[in-house]
């Protein structure tokens, strides 16, 4: 600065250089960058918008199982870029993610964290257990019982080490009304167990979680369901087992009770038993009763579960009929074969008639032969491909009838058959009956099955694969060979049902660790215009020839299952499908091109595994062989399933028709669904 301007400067009154300090705000304002202006604004709110293009953006990365592109989303500014990034990887599993996943545990919004604790869990990576430790907030500035906290104790369970266990198990100081600590608790415990890590302190832990009346349903519910899989003995935990039955009123929860008390090996149980096969009491409890019966004392309460065949409802009669013919006594095979002649269902009467092909001791050539050939007249004359199917298992308990079996394949071009047949002929072979045949007709049932194998029919190869843990050398074949040309024939990935048991084998071969993931492929992309043609809210209807009900859509929490699912509807896929699979109790399906189950279309989807449960009846889920194998194929269930959470995708729930759901038996059909 010259002299002159120095003078100049040293005589400006105030109000010039308050003039000209406003101008200069003003002139910086006007060039300043907006983009830095809006980084001074600190966001803390999570709001998944699809409409916006950048989430979009992200769930099409992880659509397209595009892990390492979404890592730099994890230092986004807005807090919604950064909980689907982390979300996305509770689908994808990808260790690639861990590092980014573990640095925020302490992100500065709560539901990020809580996104990225179950993330971790999902990923599963025994890494991330210290992290998930460190992050638990005992002192928390609202309350330590909230959801983040519950997220990481469960994320341990699916992650963490024995030690954590035994530590997690023994917290006793939680209160009543810790909801969320005690939900994070029993889901930690849970899932412990599905990955085989079991103690006594957390078997403790659960009876005591399910005996407290003062605590909710769901987190009881979770501690049944591992007293009703875990592998335990519940008898010195009986008499506050069946007091806590005796107490509860009827529910979801009761309903799987029966599956517990089966562990208790007491008369007060059995009693208990007993009485949950009253006519009038929910279906559900009535078939987990009868299954517990079976699994506890088969002989004790042979004639508990033979009434039950004459119930009325199907559900419970072909239970029975399912409870003789896995835990039945060889003794009573003749019982069997009398009830079969009586009037039941066909559900029933197969499995009675199977029940006594499985039961009939050897030296009784005349019952055997009268047996088949009631098998035989009921598989001729029927035309219900499921009655006819269930025929053919049965007559696999007799290796002697494989001939009868390959002549129905080559005679029935219907999937539902040729898969059924090679079932049959594939258990004969894995059975130590097998050996009993003769050289020429072993010969002949491992040919059958290598032409199945290289059928290039999804079905038929899935079921054929199991004869490539035998020994075919003897048969003139090379597993190797049988394994190449097998895949050969696929198409995929519509097939992939088949491929995934043929690498499975083939990387035993080799001394590796078949990785599914090595398979997976992006096929088909998200159609976001279907998705927001439907609206914030989607619903549809699903009408059978059982009657009509109605489902709402995850649309936000599952965007690529949704639009997938609507896109079918829409091209009116699902009219005249068969619901081709019930499991009384647990489960009914549909939506398979072929009829058999292993139907697919000409591309897969990839499961979307965000923070949901199956923690009560009426979800609707994705049907797979596997993550990122699903395609058109779907459940609902009729009870809570908390072993299927994390691994099958849930994409909506019943709202209305329950009751439908309920009645549905296999053979049913959809006749519509339409989009409300």
């Amino acid at each position: 600065m010259d002299i002159v301007t120095s003078l100049q400067w040293r005589f400006f009154n105030r109000r010039s250089v308050l003039l000209y300090t406003v101008l200069s705000i003003l002139l910086i304002a006007c060039h300043s960058d907006p983009a830095n202006e809006a980084q001074e604004i600190t966001l803390t709110e999570v709001n998944v918008d699809l409409s916006d293009s950048l989430a979009r953006k992200i769930i099409n990365l992880q659509d397209r199982l595009q892990a390492d592109s979404l890592l730099k989303y994890f230092n986004h500014r807005d807090p919604t870029f950064r909980y689907l990034a982390a979300r996305a990887f509770a689908s994808l599993k990808n260790p690639v993610g861990l590092d980014s996943l573990i640095a925020h545990l302490d992100d500065p919004v709560r539901e990020v964290r809580k996104m990225v604790a179950y993330s971790l869990g999902q990923v599963g990576d025994v890494r991330a257990e210290s992290a998930l430790i460190s992050a638990f907030q005992a002192e928390d500035s609202i309350d330590a019982n909230n959801e983040l906290n519950a997220t990481i104790l469960e994320a341990i369970g699916k992650c963490g080490t024995q030690k954590n266990l035994s530590l997690l198990s023994q917290v006793t100081t939680y209160r009543d009304t810790d909801h969320h600590l005690l939900r994070g608790q029993s889901r930690a415990i849970f899932r412990f167990m599905q990955r085989g890590i079991v103690n006594e302190s957390g078997t403790q832990r659960m009876v005591n979680l399910l005996s407290n009346p003062e605590i909710p349903d769901d987190i009881r519910t979770v501690a049944c369901h591992y007293l009703a899989r875990a592998d335990v003995d519940l008898q010195d935990h009986s008499d506050l087992i069946t007091l806590t039955f005796s107490n509860l009123d009827s529910s979801d929860l009761k309903n799987t009770m029966p599956l517990v008390l089966a562990k208790c090996h007491t008369r007060e149980a059995n009693l208990q038993l007993q009485d949950c096969i009253a006519r009038n009491k929910d279906f559900r409890l009535n078939c987990n009763a009868l299954r517990a019966m079976g699994r506890t004392n088969f002989r004790a309460f042979r004639t508990t579960i033979q009434q039950g065949l004459y119930d009325r409802r199907i559900a419970v009669a072909s239970t029975a009929a399912e409870v003789i013919l896995q835990y039945g006594d060889a003794n009573y095979w003749r019982t069997y074969m009398n009830l079969s002649l009586s009037n039941f269902p066909w559900q029933v009467k197969i499995t009675l008639l199977h029940a006594v092909s499985k039961h009939i001791p050897a030296g009784n050539a005349m019952f055997s032969n009268m047996n088949f050939d009631f098998l035989r007249q009921r598989i001729n004359n029927t035309t219900n491909l499921y009655e006819k199917a269930a025929g053919i298992q049965a007559l696999a308990e007799d290796p002697g009838r494989f001939g009868y079996i390959i002549s129905l394949k080559k005679n029935s071009t219907d999937p539902v058959i040729s898969t059924a047949c090679i079932q049959a002929l594939k258990n004969i072979a894995v059975s130590t009956r097998f050996r009993r045949l003769s050289a020429n007709s072993q010969k002949e049932i491992i040919d059958e099955l290598v032409m199945a194998l290289n059928s290039g029919d999804v079905g038929m190869v899935e079921q054929a694969s199991a004869i490539l843990d035998m020994d075919l050398s003897p048969y003139g074949y090379e597993i190797n060979n049988l394994i190449d040309r097998a895949e050969e024939n696929l198409q995929i990935p519509r097939d992939m049902e088949a491929l995934i048991p043929l690498h499975r084998k083939k990387a035993e071969l080799e001394g590796k660790v078949y990785d599914p993931k090595d398979d997976f492929r992006f096929t088909h992309a998200i159609d976001w215009k279907t998705l927001d043609a439907a609206g914030d809210a989607p619903r549809a209807r699903i009408t059978t020839n059982k009657g009509s009900f109605t489902v709402a859509l995850f649309r936000t929490e599952t965007p690529g299952t949704v639009a997938n699912f609507l896109d079918l509807v829409n091209l009116n896929y699902y009219a005249n499908k068969p619901i081709h699979r019930v499991v009384p109790g647990f489960v009914i399906q549909g939506g398979c091109n072929r009829g058999d189950g292993y139907g697919s279309l000409d591309y897969n989807i990839r499961s979307e595994l965000p923070q949901l449960y199956y923690d009560a009846p009426g979800y609707l889920g994705m049907a797979s062989a596997g993550n990122n194998t699903e395609s058109a194929q779907w459940f609902v269930t009729q009870s809570a399933t908390p072993h299927l959470d994390g691994n099958y995708t849930l994409f909506g729930e019943v709202m209305e028709g329950m009751e439908v759901v309920n009645n549905t038996e296999v053979g049913d059909t959809i006749l519509e669904i339409t989009v409300l």
